[in-house]
Protein backbone atom coordinates (compact mmCIF):
# COMPACT_ATOMS: atom_id res chain seq x y z
CA UNK A 1 0.00 0.00 0.00
CA UNK A 2 0.93 3.47 -0.86
CA UNK A 3 1.50 6.22 1.92
CA UNK A 4 -0.60 8.32 0.70
CA UNK A 5 -3.80 5.59 0.61
CA UNK A 6 -2.90 4.86 4.23
CA UNK A 7 -3.00 8.02 5.43
CA UNK A 8 -6.57 8.49 3.86
CA UNK A 9 -7.63 5.61 5.48
CA UNK A 10 -5.65 6.82 9.13
CA UNK A 11 -7.56 10.00 9.03
CA UNK A 12 -10.97 8.37 8.31
CA UNK A 13 -10.01 5.33 11.43
CA UNK A 14 -9.45 8.65 13.42
CA UNK A 15 -12.77 9.99 12.38
CA UNK A 16 -14.38 7.13 13.16
CA UNK A 17 -13.18 5.66 16.24
CA UNK A 18 -11.71 8.47 17.99
CA UNK A 19 -13.55 11.49 19.87
CA UNK A 20 -11.67 13.90 19.13
CA UNK A 21 -11.49 17.52 17.67
CA UNK A 22 -11.42 18.73 13.94
CA UNK A 23 -8.46 20.98 15.21
CA UNK A 24 -6.54 17.66 16.86
CA UNK A 25 -7.87 15.41 13.65
CA UNK A 26 -6.25 18.56 11.27
CA UNK A 27 -2.65 18.47 13.11
CA UNK A 28 -2.48 14.77 13.13
CA UNK A 29 -3.85 14.96 9.33
CA UNK A 30 -0.71 17.95 8.70
CA UNK A 31 1.59 15.34 10.08
CA UNK A 32 1.43 12.46 8.58
CA UNK A 33 1.09 14.32 4.98
CA UNK A 34 4.37 16.13 5.85
CA UNK A 35 5.91 12.98 6.44
CA UNK A 36 4.06 11.32 3.15
CA UNK A 37 5.37 14.70 1.10
CA UNK A 38 8.89 14.08 2.62
CA UNK A 39 9.03 10.41 1.15
CA UNK A 40 7.18 10.92 -2.06
CA UNK A 41 3.38 10.45 -3.08
CA UNK A 42 4.55 7.09 -4.43
CA UNK A 43 6.28 5.53 -1.81
CA UNK A 44 5.02 2.85 0.11
CA UNK A 45 4.40 2.11 3.98
CA UNK A 46 6.94 -1.01 4.01
CA UNK A 47 9.32 1.78 3.04
CA UNK A 48 8.65 3.37 6.67
CA UNK A 49 11.62 2.24 9.07
CA UNK A 50 14.37 4.12 11.32
CA UNK A 51 16.28 5.59 8.72
CA UNK A 52 13.37 7.06 6.68
CA UNK A 53 12.22 8.68 10.41
CA UNK A 54 15.54 10.41 11.16
CA UNK A 55 15.69 12.03 7.91
CA UNK A 56 12.42 13.14 8.50
CA UNK A 57 13.33 14.21 12.12
CA UNK A 58 16.57 16.01 10.14
CA UNK A 59 14.87 17.49 7.84
CA UNK A 60 12.16 19.50 10.12
CA UNK A 61 15.78 20.72 12.26
CA UNK A 62 17.22 21.80 8.65
CA UNK A 63 13.89 23.21 7.87
CA UNK A 64 14.10 25.45 11.02
CA UNK A 65 11.31 24.38 12.97
CA UNK A 66 11.28 24.47 16.77
CA UNK A 67 11.83 21.97 18.83
CA UNK A 68 7.80 22.19 20.34
CA UNK A 69 7.16 21.93 16.47
CA UNK A 70 9.40 19.04 15.55
CA UNK A 71 8.02 16.78 19.02
CA UNK A 72 4.16 17.79 17.81
CA UNK A 73 5.34 16.32 14.39
CA UNK A 74 6.59 13.31 15.67
CA UNK A 75 4.04 12.38 17.99
CA UNK A 76 1.70 12.25 14.88
CA UNK A 77 3.88 9.91 13.30
CA UNK A 78 4.33 8.04 16.28
CA UNK A 79 0.08 7.74 16.65
CA UNK A 80 0.31 7.04 12.52
CA UNK A 81 2.97 4.09 12.69
CA UNK A 82 0.66 2.65 15.87
CA UNK A 83 -1.93 2.07 13.48
CA UNK A 84 -0.18 0.62 10.65
CA UNK A 85 1.38 -1.90 13.04
CA UNK A 86 -2.32 -2.59 14.31
CA UNK A 87 -3.78 -2.73 10.74
CA UNK A 88 -0.85 -5.19 9.89
CA UNK A 89 0.89 -2.75 7.22
CA UNK A 90 4.23 -2.49 9.09
CA UNK A 91 5.75 -6.05 10.68
CA UNK A 92 7.76 -4.03 12.65
CA UNK A 93 7.75 -0.45 15.07
CA UNK A 94 10.30 1.99 13.25
CA UNK A 95 10.69 3.54 16.27
CA UNK A 96 11.67 1.30 18.19
CA UNK A 97 15.34 2.04 19.93
CA UNK A 98 14.88 5.52 18.84
CA UNK A 99 14.34 8.43 21.21
CA UNK A 100 14.40 12.54 20.40
CA UNK A 101 15.90 14.84 22.43
CA UNK A 102 14.58 18.37 20.61
CA UNK A 103 15.13 20.31 23.97
CA UNK A 104 12.29 21.16 25.95
CA UNK A 105 12.62 25.40 25.74
CA UNK A 106 9.31 27.09 27.41
CA UNK A 107 8.86 30.54 26.62
CA UNK A 108 7.33 32.01 29.55
CA UNK A 109 3.63 32.83 29.01
CA UNK A 110 3.06 36.80 27.51
CA UNK A 111 0.68 38.60 29.84
CA UNK A 112 -1.35 42.00 29.59
CA UNK A 113 0.01 44.45 32.46
CA UNK A 114 -2.43 45.49 34.66
CA UNK A 115 -2.13 48.90 33.73
CA UNK A 116 -2.78 47.94 30.16
CA UNK A 117 -6.00 46.27 30.88
CA UNK A 118 -7.65 48.85 32.44
CA UNK A 119 -7.28 50.39 29.57
CA UNK A 120 -8.68 48.23 27.32
CA UNK A 121 -11.58 47.70 29.46
CA UNK A 122 -12.31 51.31 29.80
CA UNK A 123 -12.49 51.86 26.06
CA UNK A 124 -14.67 48.57 25.57
CA UNK A 125 -17.37 50.01 28.33
CA UNK A 126 -17.22 53.49 26.22
CA UNK A 127 -17.68 52.31 22.96
CA UNK A 128 -20.25 49.84 24.20
CA UNK A 129 -22.19 52.45 26.18
CA UNK A 130 -22.32 49.68 29.06
CA UNK A 131 -21.44 50.77 32.42
CA UNK A 132 -23.30 48.83 35.00
CA UNK A 133 -25.44 46.69 33.45
CA UNK A 134 -29.10 46.24 34.11
CA UNK A 135 -31.49 46.24 30.81
CA UNK A 136 -30.49 44.81 27.50
CA UNK A 137 -31.64 47.85 25.47
CA UNK A 138 -28.26 49.24 25.56
CA UNK A 139 -26.91 45.91 23.96
CA UNK A 140 -29.30 46.58 21.56
CA UNK A 141 -27.89 50.01 20.71
CA UNK A 142 -24.45 48.52 20.08
CA UNK A 143 -24.61 44.75 19.67
CA UNK A 144 -21.03 44.59 18.12
CA UNK A 145 -19.27 46.54 20.45
CA UNK A 146 -21.33 44.73 23.38
CA UNK A 147 -20.33 41.39 22.20
CA UNK A 148 -16.53 42.20 22.04
CA UNK A 149 -16.84 43.70 25.68
CA UNK A 150 -18.63 40.01 26.87
CA UNK A 151 -15.90 38.30 25.13
CA UNK A 152 -13.02 39.95 26.46
CA UNK A 153 -14.81 40.52 29.65
CA UNK A 154 -15.06 36.39 29.68
CA UNK A 155 -11.76 35.50 28.84
CA UNK A 156 -10.38 37.39 31.26
CA UNK A 157 -12.81 36.05 34.32
CA UNK A 158 -12.68 32.51 33.32
CA UNK A 159 -9.50 31.98 31.40
CA UNK A 160 -10.73 29.95 28.24
CA UNK A 161 -9.63 29.32 24.76
CA UNK A 162 -10.85 31.28 22.67
CA UNK A 163 -12.27 28.30 20.63
CA UNK A 164 -14.16 27.13 23.65
CA UNK A 165 -15.79 30.79 24.58
CA UNK A 166 -17.19 30.70 20.87
CA UNK A 167 -18.34 27.11 21.30
CA UNK A 168 -20.59 28.41 24.19
CA UNK A 169 -24.36 27.92 23.41
CA UNK A 170 -26.64 30.09 25.28
CA UNK A 171 -28.19 26.31 27.08
CA UNK A 172 -24.40 25.63 28.43
CA UNK A 173 -25.08 28.95 30.88
CA UNK A 174 -26.75 28.95 33.82
CA UNK A 175 -27.35 32.15 35.50
CA UNK A 176 -28.52 30.70 38.94
CA UNK A 177 -25.61 29.11 40.09
CA UNK A 178 -23.24 32.09 37.90
CA UNK A 179 -21.49 28.84 35.82
CA UNK A 180 -21.29 27.48 32.20
CA UNK A 181 -20.54 24.56 30.65
CA UNK A 182 -17.06 24.24 28.86
CA UNK A 183 -16.10 21.21 26.12
CA UNK A 184 -12.47 21.38 26.06
CA UNK A 185 -9.35 19.63 24.76
CA UNK A 186 -9.96 16.54 24.16
CA UNK A 187 -13.55 16.56 24.50
CA UNK A 188 -12.91 17.07 28.46
CA UNK A 189 -15.52 18.93 30.37
CA UNK A 190 -15.43 21.18 33.06
CA UNK A 191 -16.97 24.70 34.32
CA UNK A 192 -16.40 27.60 34.48
CA UNK A 193 -17.85 30.75 36.48
CA UNK A 194 -19.07 33.80 36.37
CA UNK A 195 -16.77 35.74 39.13
CA UNK A 196 -18.79 38.79 40.28
CA UNK A 197 -22.28 40.54 39.86
CA UNK A 198 -21.14 42.91 36.93
CA UNK A 199 -20.03 40.08 34.54
CA UNK A 200 -23.31 38.02 35.57
CA UNK A 201 -25.32 41.74 34.82
CA UNK A 202 -23.83 41.75 31.57
CA UNK A 203 -24.52 37.94 30.97
CA UNK A 204 -28.08 37.68 31.54
CA UNK A 205 -28.35 41.19 29.46
CA UNK A 206 -26.66 39.95 26.68
CA UNK A 207 -28.82 36.93 26.63
CA UNK A 208 -32.16 39.20 27.11
CA UNK A 209 -30.62 41.02 24.31
CA UNK A 210 -30.26 37.89 21.76
CA UNK A 211 -33.59 37.16 22.43
CA UNK A 212 -35.33 40.40 21.35
CA UNK A 213 -33.41 40.04 18.29
CA UNK A 214 -34.79 36.86 17.47
CA UNK A 215 -31.76 35.06 17.09
CA UNK A 216 -32.39 31.43 15.57
CA UNK A 217 -28.38 29.96 16.32
CA UNK A 218 -27.77 29.01 19.56
CA UNK A 219 -24.17 29.79 19.83
CA UNK A 220 -23.81 32.67 22.39
CA UNK A 221 -21.48 35.68 20.60
CA UNK A 222 -22.67 36.56 17.61
CA UNK A 223 -20.92 38.53 14.61
CA UNK A 224 -22.68 41.68 13.18
CA UNK A 225 -24.76 39.83 10.99
CA UNK A 226 -26.53 37.61 14.30
CA UNK A 227 -24.23 34.89 12.96
CA UNK A 228 -22.01 32.71 15.62
CA UNK A 229 -18.86 34.50 16.19
CA UNK A 230 -15.73 32.51 14.75
CA UNK A 231 -12.28 31.93 16.14
CA UNK A 232 -10.42 34.59 13.50
CA UNK A 233 -12.98 36.82 14.09
CA UNK A 234 -12.96 37.24 17.82
CA UNK A 235 -9.14 37.58 17.50
CA UNK A 236 -9.69 40.61 14.81
CA UNK A 237 -11.86 42.10 17.12
CA UNK A 238 -9.28 41.76 20.47
CA UNK A 239 -6.49 43.02 18.15
CA UNK A 240 -8.17 46.22 16.99
CA UNK A 241 -10.34 46.78 20.68
CA UNK A 242 -6.38 46.97 21.80
CA UNK A 243 -4.96 49.35 19.35
CA UNK A 244 -8.13 51.66 19.28
CA UNK A 245 -7.73 51.83 23.58
CA UNK A 246 -3.96 53.15 22.62
CA UNK A 247 -2.28 49.74 23.62
CA UNK A 248 1.46 49.03 23.29
CA UNK A 249 1.32 45.61 22.18
CA UNK A 250 -0.89 43.53 20.13
CA UNK A 251 -3.43 41.76 21.88
CA UNK A 252 -4.01 38.03 21.64
CA UNK A 253 -7.33 36.40 23.59
CA UNK A 254 -4.66 33.26 24.51
CA UNK A 255 -2.62 36.10 26.66
CA UNK A 256 -5.88 36.73 28.01
CA UNK A 257 -5.82 33.51 29.50
CA UNK A 258 -2.38 33.95 30.08
CA UNK A 259 -3.30 36.72 32.58
CA UNK A 260 -5.97 35.38 34.12
CA UNK A 261 -4.28 32.16 35.17
CA UNK A 262 -0.79 34.66 36.40
CA UNK A 263 -3.87 36.94 38.65
CA UNK A 264 -5.25 34.08 39.84
CA UNK A 265 -1.69 32.38 40.86
CA UNK A 266 -0.74 35.88 42.48
CA UNK A 267 -4.16 36.06 44.29
CA UNK A 268 -2.76 32.90 46.15
CA UNK A 269 -5.21 30.61 44.38
CA UNK A 270 -3.92 26.86 44.89
CA UNK A 271 -2.39 25.95 41.20
CA UNK A 272 -4.55 22.33 41.28
CA UNK A 273 -8.18 24.58 40.98
CA UNK A 274 -5.98 26.70 38.41
CA UNK A 275 -5.58 23.10 36.28
CA UNK A 276 -8.64 22.61 36.56
CA UNK A 277 -10.22 25.63 35.81
CA UNK A 278 -7.98 26.28 32.79
CA UNK A 279 -8.44 22.92 31.67
CA UNK A 280 -4.91 21.47 31.51
CA UNK A 281 -4.82 17.58 31.62
CA UNK A 282 -1.15 18.12 33.00
CA UNK A 283 -0.64 19.57 36.45
CA UNK A 284 2.75 20.47 34.40
CA UNK A 285 1.15 22.62 31.96
CA UNK A 286 0.16 24.80 34.77
CA UNK A 287 3.27 25.38 36.42
CA UNK A 288 4.89 27.35 34.21
CA UNK A 289 2.88 30.33 35.76
CA UNK A 290 4.55 29.93 38.94
CA UNK A 291 7.42 31.40 37.29
CA UNK A 292 5.42 34.48 35.55
CA UNK A 293 4.38 35.04 39.41
CA UNK A 294 7.91 35.32 40.07
CA UNK A 295 8.05 38.82 38.66
CA UNK A 296 5.63 39.88 41.01
CA UNK A 297 7.68 37.98 43.59
CA UNK A 298 10.66 40.63 43.05
CA UNK A 299 8.58 43.72 43.21
CA UNK A 300 7.35 42.49 46.91
CA UNK A 301 10.45 41.67 47.66
CA UNK A 302 12.52 45.01 45.95
CA UNK A 303 9.85 46.95 47.79
CA UNK A 304 10.73 45.22 51.12
CA UNK A 305 14.27 45.85 50.39
CA UNK A 306 15.43 44.47 53.58
CA UNK A 307 19.27 44.75 53.43
CA UNK A 308 18.84 48.64 53.16
CA UNK A 309 17.36 48.68 56.29
CA UNK A 310 20.34 46.92 57.26
CA UNK A 311 23.12 49.30 55.49
CA UNK A 312 21.54 52.39 57.12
Amino acid sequence: MRIHQAHKQYVRWLLATRDLSPHTIRAYDSDVAAFGKHLGMRALVSQIDHECLLAFVEELRAAGLSATSIRRRVSGLRGFCKWLLAARLLDCEPWSGMTLSAGRQRNLPRIVPAHELDRLFASLRRAAGVGDVSYPDKILTRPHESTTLLAVALLVATGVRVNELVSVKCGDIDLSSRSFRIMGKGRRERHVFLTNDWITSLTRAYLEARSELGLGQTQLLFNSCHEPLTTQAMRSRLAKAAFDAGLSVRVTPHMLRHTAATQLIEAGVDIRYIQRLLGHASLTTTEIYTHVSDQALRRIVSDADVLKQLLQ
